[in-house]
């Protein structure tokens, strides 16, 4: 029997899953696992790279990019693992980390899912766990007041001693455990990207499961290896958090979140055009008033 199928979801990050990978070699598992790799159509060289130098991994060719869920989806479906390590492909891992995980998962029947600290190229914190959202982070968020308060926002600020429930983490780095997900069903697949775990998370935690970060557990997360900076990255968060409102929260709470986001979004999009009057911001100012653009649209037509 399979004790870990490792999932990793492709999409032209060539040299970022190469590095996992090795990484993964390199941990030498006391554990019978397996890989998957979803690739979401990449055109970098990727799957002749897979093909080459890992040439045991078993990898599910959507064609298209059908995003992170639907990747996570796919490769949940190609394993039998009895837990589901769900992995960014912009990651290094450790031998301890992964053996805690599934040691954990294997000690506490009640427990659904588990994981740690994620931290930066340079061994720095990136984040930690997080609680389910609510307006007063929303506005946090829009604001950028979370951010200045709290360098890791919207996660714990800094690490936490003990092991501990909580209510979700980054599915960067996470073990799942098979059974749970048959209970719950599989990644929704409206997500995309952003907030699909915090859905996911909140289905276990509403099926009764539990979720717990353990605070020797690390890995290395680059963070959106796959993303140009820019505002359309924070569009597919916001749209994110919609959904996820959408989905679990009430009409109320929607239409104050949905109030806030296009407010703020109308007033980067002043600002962002009248920075496009400057030259040398003139490039940057067309991105971000078409990423401001669409997040005002999704307020009011995201249904």
């Amino acid at each position: 029997m399979i004790d870990l199928s490792i999932a990793l979801v492709n999409w032209n990050n060539r040299e970022y899953l190469r590095q996992c990978l090795e990484s993964i070699e390199a941990a030498q598992l006391p554990l019978v696992y397996d890989i998957v790799v979803s690739d979401n159509g990449s055109t970098d060289g990727s799957l002749e790279m897979l093909a080459e130098r890992f040439p045991y991994v078993r990898v599910v060719q959507n064609g298209r990019n059908i995003g992170i869920a639907g990747g996570n989806n796919q490769c949940i479906r190609h394993s039998s693992g009895r837990h589901i390590y769900i992995l960014n492909n912009d990651t290094l891992v450790n031998r301890d980390s992964i053996v805690a995980m599934v040691a954990f998962l294997d000690e506490h029947a009640q427990v659904g899912a588990v994981a740690g600290n994620l931290l930066n190229a340079d061994g720095s914190l990136q984040s930690s766990f997080c609680n389910f959202p609510t307006l007063c982070e929303e506005f946090q968020l829009v604001t950028h007041i979370g951010r200045c308060r709290n360098p890791y926002f919207p996660s714990h600020n800094g690490t936490w001693p003990t092991v501990r429930e909580v209510d979700w983490m980054s599915s960067a780095s996470m073990v799942v455990r098979r059974e749970a997900i048959e209970r719950i069903g599989l990644v929704d697949e409206e997500f995309f990207i952003y907030s699909d775990e915090t859905d996911w998370e909140y289905r276990l935690w509403q099926a009764g499961w539990k979720i717990y970060y353990l605070p020797t557990v690390t890995t290395v997360h680059y963070g959106g290896a796959s993303f140009k900076p820019g505002g359309k990255r924070f569009t597919l968060v916001y749209r994110g958090r919609m959904l996820f409102a959408r989905k679990h929260y009430s009409l109320a709470y929607q239409v104050v979140q949905r109030a806030m986001f296009a407010t703020f979004a109308g007033l980067r999009l002043a600002v962002w055009v009248a920075a496009s009057a400057i030259p040398r911001w003139r490039a940057t100012a067309g991105d971000q008033i078409k990423a401001n653009m669409e997040t005002w649209r999704l307020c009011f037509h995201l249904v």
